[in-house]
């Protein structure tokens, strides 16, 4: 009984271990044999890998031409980045100096936050100033972007408001193709406070001179409207964009500027000022069409 007990437990300890070096065995080949999905190398969604802005950024731009018919020369700085933590959002700031008419000092500012998946598309919120000495107006509201292969459709719209203008519905809509990846054309719409407006305009980026573009854009409209502008623009900063494509997707947003000063370049004086509101004290000017100038019993003395 001592004797078949004792071989009972060598023969329990055996298969014991017999089944330990089964099981490394069967775990060693399964490893061998198995290949991981993407999907499990890398479980994080594709689109939240994309961010928003591919690093921080800058545009320094020179421009000169003449809007509403008349002079217009400014110096325009961007900057865009992504928001810490949320790479899918990012931000970017342009400010723009300038003399207008060589008679009026010419200044504006914009600002984005917005979404942007690269391979998609963008969505944010966006506000602008704009000042011709001594006027001024500002606009708020919401930008859009759909990406589709080398087609880019870009939307703002908005309200305008501020002390020399009335409050109305403002937008600006285009459509742009990348005929190649260094050079854009793009035909749009703008609503301003002078009314309806076409616009044509075009970015080349230099194959040779890395970050070197020229841009300018070409728009008329209801009341007598046009603007003409062209530019020398220089992008530079920590994102890996090489491309005018891929800076236009990758790195910052459209820039707004001077467009957005158009509202305040045609102006009259009131006979009878309005009176203050909570979002404004008394407007004594009014810039806006002519036919409304005219409709409140003042004469255009700026354009």
């Amino acid at each position: 009984m001592v004797i078949d007990f004792k071989f009972g437990h060598v023969l329990g300890r055996a298969a014991g271990l017999f089944s330990v070096a089964a099981a490394t065995v069967v775990t060693a080949h399964a490893a061998d044999t198995f290949e991981p999905s993407p999907d499990m190398l890398d479980p994080t969604p594709i689109y939240s890998q994309q961010p928003a802005v591919d690093g921080i950024n800058f545009t320094a731009s020179a421009l000169t031409g003449a809007i509403g018919g008349y002079g217009n020369h400014m110096f325009l700085l961007s900057a865009s980045t992504p928001i810490p933590y949320f790479s899918q959002f990012g931000a970017q700031l342009d400010l723009g100096i300038g003399n207008y008419r060589s008679d009026y000092t010419s200044a504006a500012g914009g600002l984005h936050l917005f979404w942007r998946d690269p391979s998609i598309g963008m969505f944010g919120i966006y506000g602008d100033y704009g000042y011709v000495n001594p006027e001024h107006a500002g606009r708020t509201g919401f930008e859009a972007s759909i990406y589709m292969d080398r087609f880019t459709l870009d939307v703002f719209v908005g309200k305008q408001y501020g002390q020399h203008v009335f409050t109305k519905v403002v937008d600006e809509v285009d459509l742009a193709y990348y005929f190649t990846d260094n050079f854009r054309g793009s035909i749009g719409h703008r609503l301003t406070s002078r009314g309806n407006v076409g616009n044509l305009s075009f970015e080349y980026m230099s194959d040779t001179y890395a970050g070197w573009s020229i841009f300018g854009e070409a728009e008329a409209g209801e009341d007598n409207y046009h603007s003409a502008w062209i530019g020398l623009r220089y992008s530079f900063g920590t994102g890996g964009s090489n491309t005018l494509l891929e800076r236009d997707r990758n790195s910052g947003l459209p820039v707004r500027i001077p467009r957005n000063i158009a509202s305040v370049t045609q102006c009259g004086n009131l006979p009878e000022p309005k009176p203050q509101t909570w979002w404004r004290s008394e407007m004594t000017n009014l810039c806006a069409s002519k036919d409304e100038i005219e409709s409140e019993g003042a004469r255009v003395s700026k354009q």
